[in-house]
C-alpha cells in the first residue's frame, strides 16, 4: 500500500517547524478539541459517517504530535486512532485545513525482557521498559495463578518474549506476548500463546477462565472487525473497531460477562451507547441502543447475560443494529477473539503444534535465565522535534 510516515508527505514545512508531542485527553470529544485548538468545525462534519464514528475511537492518553511554525501556527496534527491509523489534520497550499486517515509507520521487534524482582513486578517491568501496557499484560496473564504481593522473594526471575511495536522511537499499542515465565520460590510458573492467540499452561489447560459470550441471541454478524483496510473504491482508508450484530428493533441486548458498568449514556456517534468494565480488565461497548433497560445506569453491576438494553438505531447508523466493541485499556481488539471456550488439552494435530510452541519457548526461557540480560532502566522524558527542511525527517534536540 506503500506507507508512508504522515509528517513527510507535505512539503510545506519549512526549516524551523516544531513538532510538539501532546496527549490525548480522557474524555475530551474530536469536536471539542477542533474547538480548543480553533480549528474549523467543519473538518469534523465534512467527515463520512464511518470516519466521524472513528474519531469516538481516539484512545485516551494517545501520543499525538502537532507541527508548527515559528509565529506558532498549526501546520499539522496527527491523531492515532488505533495501532495502524491515524487521522491528519493540515494545512493546504491555499492555507485551509483539511484532513484524512493515513496509515501509521512503526517499527516492529521481538524482544526478550529479565527481570529479577526488586519490589513487585508491574513495578519492575515499567522501571526497566517503560511500558505500562506490557507490565499489566503480565500481571493480568498470571492473575489466579500467582500472588505477587506474597510468597516471593527479591532476585526471583521473570521472564518475557514478546513483540512490541514502535513509532517515533517509543513503544506504541499493546505489545503481544508470546510467552512468559516466573520462578517463585524455585517453582516455575509458565504461559504459552499459542496459534489461535489465547495463552494456555505447560500441560495446555487454558489459561484465562473469564469467558465472554455474544451479547445478542441468534446472532447475525453484518460488518467485521478491521483496523485497517484501503477502500478499492473509494480509494482511502477505513477502520471498524468492533463487530457490527444485525437484528429487529428491541430486540434485547445482553451484557456479554459479568462487571460494572462504566458509562451509560449518548454520543453523537455510536448514540445510545453502555460501557462494562470486567474484572480481568477488558471493556465491553453497546452500541446504537433504542434505550436502556429500566435501572441501568453509571455504577451498576452486571451478571453475564443479563439484559441491559435493546437493539435500535441511535447515533450515526444506518439501520437497527448492535455494535460490539470490546478495549483492553483504550485500545480496540476483535471482540470475537474473547469469545472463549474452556479447553482442558490438546488431541491430535493441535497438541503437536502446542507442544512445538511451548517447547520452542521452554527453550527461550533456559537461554535468557543463563544469560540473565541486564537491562538499563527507562526513563521517560519530554521530547521534542524540529523539522530538516532538506529531509522532512523529525530529529530529536
Amino acid at each position: 500500500m506503500g506507507r508512508f510516515f504522515a509528517l513527510l508527505l507535505l512539503p510545506i514545512l519549512l526549516f524551523g517547524s516544531l513538532v510538539k508531542p501532546f496527549k490525548w485527553n480522557d474524555g475530551e470529544s474530536f469536536l471539542t478539541f477542533l474547538e480548543r485548538k480553533k480549528l474549523p468545525l467543519s473538518l469534523y462534519y465534512n467527515l463520512d459517517k464511518e470516519d466521524q464514528k472513528l474519531t469516538e475511537d481516539i484512545p485516551y492518553n494517545a501520543n499525538c504530535q502537532m507541527v508548527v511554525d515559528d509565529k506558532k501556527f498549526i501546520q499539522q496534527i496527527l491523531i492515532p486512532v488505533n495501532d495502524e491509523l491515524q487521522l491528519q489534520i493540515f494545512l493546504t497550499p491555499k492555507r485551509r485545513y483539511d484532513i484524512r486517515v493515513v496509515p501509521i509507520v512503526t517499527q516492529e521487534y521481538t524482544e526478550t525482557l529479565y527481570v529479577p524482582i526488586q519490589t513487585l513486578p508491574y513495578d519492575d517491568i515499567v522501571k526497566l521498559t517503560g511500558s505500562k501496557n506490557l507490565a499489566s499484560e503480565f500481571v493480568k496473564m498470571f492473575k489466579g495463578k500467582v500472588d505477587f504481593r506474597k510468597g516471593f522473594k527479591k532476585g526471583d526471575p521473570i521472564v518475557l518474549v514478546y513483540t512490541q511495536k514502535y513509532r517515533l522511537g517509543k513503544p506504541f499499542s499493546m505489545p503481544e506476548v508470546h510467552g512468559a515465565m516466573v520462578e517463585i520460590n524455585g517453582k516455575k510458573v509458565t504461559v504459552y500463546r499459542h496459534a489461535d492467540g489465547r495463552f494456555y499452561d505447560e500441560k495446555g489447560a487454558q489459561y484465562e477462565k473469564f469467558l465472554f459470550k455474544i451479547p445478542i441471541n441468534n446472532p447475525r454478524i453484518t460488518s467485521g472487525f478491521t483496523k485497517s483496510r484501503y477502500h478499492p473504491v473509494l480509494h482511502c482508508y477505513r477502520a471498524h473497531a468492533g463487530v457490527d450484530f444485525g437484528a429487529r428493533p428491541g430486540t434485547p441486548i445482553l451484557a456479554t460477562g459479568d462487571g460494572r458498568i462504566s458509562f451509560a449514556g449518548s454520543s453523537r456517534g455510536y448514540g445510545n451507547t453502555i460501557k462494562i468494565r470486567h474484572s480481568n480488565g477488558l471493556i465491553s461497548l453497546y452500541a446504537h441502543q433504542k434505550s436502556f433497560r429500566a435501572g441501568i445506569h453509571n455504577g451498576s453491576v452486571v451478571k453475564q447475560g443479563e439484559i441491559i438494553g435493546y437493539v435500535g438505531n441511535s447515533g450515526l447508523s444506518s439501520g437497527p443494529h448492535l455494535h460490539f466493541g470490546m478495549y483492553s485499556g483504550s485500545t480496540a481488539i476483535n471482540p470475537l477473539s474473547v469469545m472463549k471456550k474452556t479447553t482442558e488439552g490438546f488431541s491430535g494435530k493441535e497438541r503437536k503444534v502446542f507442544l512445538a510452541i511451548r517447547d520452542k519457548m521452554d527453550a527461550k526461557f533456559r537461554k535468557i535465565l543463563q544469560q540473565k540480560p541486564v537491562r538499563k532502566p527507562y526513563f521517560d522524558f519530554h521530547e521534542t522535534y524540529y523539522v530538516d527542511s532538506q529531509t522532512f525527517k523529525p530529529k530529536p534536540f
